[in-house]
């Protein structure tokens, strides 16, 4: 499969996105590296499966050159940096950050959550953004072939 890219703007480029430790994560750093961004919401009744699903997608890139994120849309006020730590069940190698002002899910065109955009290892968009996620097979390995695509 091969997925149009998308450059992205300076906005995008620079988006930055806080652990629920506190540290910052720049998509700019992150060069070299296939990355998946997941924009979605501890709100979501469906945030278990999904958050489970994208947890079996991180774990068959974790020796791989992909960092697999799940991106909160909450703000601090509604839901803490501890529930962010595990925010639909325990979290592995899928990395939990926050955006909570919504710029980057607004600057991806995100309109609905989840959201799901990746980037190649240049940092240009692959195809376009989803909208939803279902947490069955196909639709994992859909998005399986798009990285392996990329890789």
């Amino acid at each position: 499969m091969i997925a149009a890219l998308v450059s992205l703007t300076n906005a995008q480029q620079n988006a930055v996105f806080t652990t629920p430790a506190g540290e910052t994560i720049s998509l700019s750093t992150l060069r070299g590296q296939v990355v998946v961004l997941v924009f979605g919401g501890v709100s979501d009744p469906q945030c278990r499966e999904e958050f489970k699903a994208l947890q079996t997608l991180a774990d068959k890139y974790a020796n791989s050159k992909v960092a697999v994120f799940w991106v909160s849309i909450d703000a601090p006020a509604s839901v803490s940096d501890a529930e962010l730590k595990a925010p639909c069940g325990p979290a592995g190698s899928v990395k939990v950050v926050r955006d909570a002002s919504r710029a980057a899910f607004k600057q991806f065109g995100g309109k609905q959550l989840p959201t799901i955009v990746i980037l190649d290892k240049a940092g240009n968009v692959a195809g376009q953004p989803r909208g939803g996620f279902n947490p069955n097979a196909a639709f994992i390995n859909s998005i399986s072939d798009l990285i392996d695509g990329l890789l």
